[in-house]
């Protein structure tokens, strides 16, 4: 086995894939700096803010829901590292984001991928949906449970 042609085709497809992601990724960074120059973003968060709300998030990250649910975890993840700076997202909100894109992620794409090669489209994307909101409700309940917890443990001990 020559190790150096394993190597190099290695990096040419690592490369490949970077170079696909940078292409998509920095546009929609531009796309939501337009967007919020706009004031679009804001109006966007806005009448989203009912699912963000229901989720425990900001009203900001509306627009990395939506581009993680759309197009995916790797493009959405660039979208929502963005607003996590400017919103000053708690790690417990950016985990319930991740948690929820990472269940319920592309969801436009890989239903009608799957319709086309014979699977029920209402099934998939409902189950999705549903598994992603329960598991992320629950992640959220466990979440509050410990930090209740570990602050009653941090009282105790004063």
């Amino acid at each position: 086995m020559d190790w150096t042609k394993v190597f190099l085709e290695t990096f040419n497809a690592s490369y490949s894939t970077i170079l696909k992601i940078t292409l998509v990724v920095i546009p929609l960074l531009i796309c939501m700096e337009c967007l919020k120059d706009m004031g679009w973003l804001e109006k966007i968060s806005a009448r989203s803010q009912s699912i963000t709300r229901l989720l425990g998030l900001p009203g900001e990250s509306a627009f990395g829901l939506i581009v993680g649910l759309f197009t995916g975890i790797v493009f959405g993840s660039g979208v929502i590292m963005q607003i996590q700076e400017e919103a000053k997202m708690t790690k417990t909100q950016i985990n319930v984001l991740f948690l929820f894109i990472g269940i319920c992620h592309g969801v436009i794409e890989e239903t009608i991928l799957f319709t086309a090669i014979g699977a029920n489209g209402m099934i998939i994307l409902f189950s999705r949906l549903t598994a992603a909101l329960v598991f992320t409700f629950a992640y959220i309940r466990i979440a509050k449970w410990m930090s209740r917890y570990s602050a009653g443990r941090a009282s105790s001990r004063c």
